[in-house]
């Protein structure tokens, strides 16, 4: 209990710290009261998680597999409700919009639920988008030192020196946190300069580099990103999701250059494959339409193909401009979206890695059918196969099935065309907020409201659903076990 207080006090730190820099946005915009608001909750929250901190120090702090995975569905529970208490003061919201907000930033999901949102400061607006920021690196440091060493779901083992599954040790969790902050920091800082050599301004270019490091999809709302974007932004933007939906531990082969560990990781070059392949489809899309993206040049169009396709696969769910996605069937969309993206990246959605088992192991149990005395591949890619792996792995998509399902079915109940559930519960589901948009049918289609629009309690089943498909759902699930609590009384 004590060390999982001092971890939580540790993440309230970061938050805390993370509300200073659009406090000073607001400052700089002239907006004391919102500079001076954040200030204040920035203040309190440091204080609370100090506290804390100094409570709990020179306790001993080992983290077992239950408490790994107890401190992780504890902290992406607890922060979006507190969160949700200065976003709905500076975005002048209700609470419950404001816990929506909330939670949406801190998965990634981005989806904008405040109306007239481009009318709001810009200080709220850059708070949100810091939000997203840091909830794409805590979700790294969730799956990279907690869920990821006790296979939540039949992840693969993650390479790092913090530890195994029991037992981590202070010294190794610290370490690996400073790396992997260091490494998104750094990440951020070239995406942003990047993106203003291509002559991007410096507002711009620092809210398009959080969103792209995070595969989040928040730009400055009443301008479509092809309006502050050009081809070579594009580009840019499309390169940094990729970075953002593959495994952190392949990009740390390839700095390390270990080039045989490198050909055994599979799930990211089938990633980047993907995304190829889906740049040559919307391309073909583009193609075929008669909207503004066909009148362009053949180079902006290609720019535009790689960067929706890499969106999608990412699971940003950004356009470059309305109804892009609307060009593609929407079965396609809705199955780039469920699939995701790579293990151990700011991606959402099932992840390729685990199709690739599933794959795996159904030609495996068709073989058997053929030649049951026959010698089977006892591997797929690096992963050694086992019953427990697979167990693990379906339980999680049928898990995440049952999540979509529950979760469209709430919504068509709530009042919304069954079409518009579906895809608002997968793009919640994927954490790619900006894919449900009124774009597929048109605006003012009854059924089909906005983010904005929509009632408190489609707004609180959203939520729910942002944060299972985050946690991967198993991980919830556990946690929400009775049976568990009841045999362990």
């Amino acid at each position: 209990m004590v060390g999982l207080l001092n971890y939580l006090a540790q993440i309230g730190s970061l938050l805390s710290l993370s509300l200073l820099l659009p406090a000073l946005v607001g400052f700089g915009s002239d907006d004391f009261r919102t500079g001076y608001m954040l200030l204040i909750y920035a203040t309190f929250g440091l204080f609370l998680s100090l506290t804390v901190l100094a409570a709990t120090r020179g306790r001993e702090r080992v983290l077992g597999r239950v408490s790994s995975i107890y401190l992780a569905i504890t902290a992406w529970l607890l922060f979006p409700v507190l969160a949700a208490i200065p976003l709905a003061g500076v975005f002048g919201i209700s609470y419950v919009d404001g816990l929506f907000e909330a939670v949406s930033a801190l998965t990634t999901t981005a989806a904008d639920g405040v109306t007239n949102s481009q009318d709001a400061p810009a200080a709220a607006l850059f708070l949100r988008v810091t939000l997203q920021w840091v909830g794409a690196l805590c979700t790294l440091l969730t799956f990279v030192l907690f869920l990821g060493p006790v296979r939540t779901g039949g992840m693969p083992r993650p390479r790092t020196s913090s530890g195994e599954a029991v037992g981590h040790t202070r010294s190794g969790i610290k370490r690996s946190a400073w790396q992997f902050t260091q490494y998104f920091l750094i990440t951020t800082v070239v995406c942003f300069a990047l993106l203003m050599l291509t002559g991007v301004e410096a507002y711009d270019s620092l809210i398009l580099a959080s969103t792209a490091i995070s595969a989040g999809g928040y730009v400055l709302p009443g301008r479509d990103l092809i309006d502050v974007a050009n081809p070579a932004t594009l580009l840019v933007m499309a390169i940094f999701f990729l970075l953002a939906s593959t495994s952190v531990f392949w990009q740390g082969l390839i700095l390390k250059m270990r080039w045989a560990d490198l050909q055994r990781h599979r799930e990211s070059y089938f990633l980047i494959g993907s995304a190829a392949v889906l740049s040559l489809v919307i391309y073909g899309a583009i193609q075929q339409s008669g909207g503004g993206a066909a009148q362009v040049s053949w180079f902006e169009r290609i720019s535009e193909a790689i960067f929706n396709a890499t969106s999608l696969v990412s699971t940003s769910g950004l356009q470059t401009r309305p109804g892009i996605f609307a060009l593609l069937p929407p079965l396609l969309v809705i199955t780039v979206l469920i699939i995701g993206g790579g293990c151990y990246s700011s991606a959402g959605g099932v992840k390729l890695y685990r199709l690739g088992g599933m794959i795996f192991h159904a030609q495996t149990e068709l073989s058997r059918l053929v030649y049951p005395h026959g010698i089977h591949r006892t591997r797929f890619g690096s992963e050694i196969y086992s019953v427990g792996l697979m167990k693990s792995i379906w339980t999680m998509f049928t898990a995440a099935m049952m999540t979509i399902l529950i979760g469209s079915n709430a919504l068509a109940l709530s009042g919304m065309d069954f079409h518009a559930s579906l895809m608002a519960t997968v793009a919640a589901f994927a954490n790619a907020g900006p894919a449900y948009s009124v774009d597929w049918v048109g605006f003012g289609t009854a059924g089909w409201p906005a983010y904005f629009e929509m009632q408190a309690a489609q707004k609180l089943i959203l939520s729910v659903v942002m944060l299972f498909g985050h946690l991967e759902v198993v991980a919830l699930v556990v946690a929400l076990n009775p049976f568990y609590w009841f045999n362990n009384r």
